[in-house]
């Protein structure tokens, strides 16, 4: 199996450790870490590395967004086929589910990863899944939509017989 990418956008160097560290012990040789920390930053990377990000993992405080939806948002809109999943050391249920039905493939706290490393995890391993059945599930949906424009073409005069 191959190593997937992780981008880890964060600003604070004992949060970023921490991550790190649980990753290479929950999920040792599954996924290698890059760690960035600003969207700028962040941005460099995956221009340079696009086919090379799998998952980014986004702490919601940059020094160089406005607040936490502005950092979804601009990363969201930056790398609209990368899934991400929004780090934070805020407890806001609201939030949360705000930034994942605008897309976020999931959300997770800090602090817990302290008490239950094994939650960051399945989170990465469930957003990695999640997104990849969507992504075949979206194809699937492209290919039945082709399928039907043919379809109306051909019934519409549209069709030829080749030889």
């Amino acid at each position: 199996m191959t190593k997937q990418k992780i981008l880890l956008v964060e600003d604070s160097p004992e949060d970023a450790d921490l991550v790190c560290r649980t990753i290479d012990n929950q999920l040792p040789c599954q996924f290698d870490v890059t760690h960035k920390k600003t969207i700028a930053e962040a941005e460099a990377h995956i221009k340079a590395h696009k086919d090379d990000v799998n998952i980014i993992l986004l702490d919601l405080g940059l020094p160089d967004t406005k607040n936490g939806r502005d950092t979804f948002a601009h990363m969201k809109e930056y790398a609209p086929k990368i899934p991400i999943v929004v780090l934070t050391g805020m407890e806001d249920h609201e939030l949360a589910v705000s930034l994942v039905r605008a897309g976020a493939e999931d959300f997770i706290n800090k602090g817990l990863i302290h008490k239950n490393p094994e939650l960051l995890r399945n989170v990465l391993e469930f957003a990695s899944c999640r997104h990849e059945l969507m992504g075949d599930v979206h194809k699937k949906h492209q290919e039945a939509i082709n399928e039907k424009d043919e379809v109306i073409a051909w019934m519409n005069g549209g069709y030829s017989i080749k030889r």
